[in-house]
């Protein structure tokens, strides 16, 4: 019982997020995230988006099934047009398609920290 309390002190500690021994784990297993080139956009399970491009800088928000919708104003962002292949077209963001990526455990955790921090935006609960 000693030796479980304190590797999970210390993996709290020293290892944030680590699995096993009761401590941490993982976040953001029903996130989705798609990349192009160096862009990146992530579908947030609650509901949220985030995407950062080069040329459009970062943008928050709000999507459904068929658009993103900019957090502070409400304004559509773009269409969401789901491929069978399983990419994704943002027209407004652009004209190449974003691929999935297979972030694994700890890249989905931290794509969840920006989806989390979406609930504190003021525009969140409007």
């Amino acid at each position: 019982m000693r030796t479980t309390v304190l590797a999970s002190v210390l993996c709290s500690l020293v290892l944030p997020g680590c699995i096993g021994l009761g401590c941490g784990g993982y976040t953001g297993g029903g996130d989705e995230v798609y990349a192009r080139g160096e862009d990146q956009l992530i579908l947030c399970d609650n509901g949220g988006f985030v995407a950062t491009t080069s040329a459009a800088g970062t943008i928050e928000g709000r999507f459904d099934d068929a658009n993103l919708v900019e957090g502070s104003d409400g304004a559509v962002v773009s269409q969401l047009v789901y491929e069978t292949d399983g990419t994704l077209l943002t027209p407004a963001l652009g004209a190449n398609a974003w691929q999935p990526v297979d972030e694994g455990k700890t890249g989905l955790d931290h794509a969840d920290a920006l989806c989390q921090a979406l609930a504190t935006r003021t525009w969140w609960n409007q």
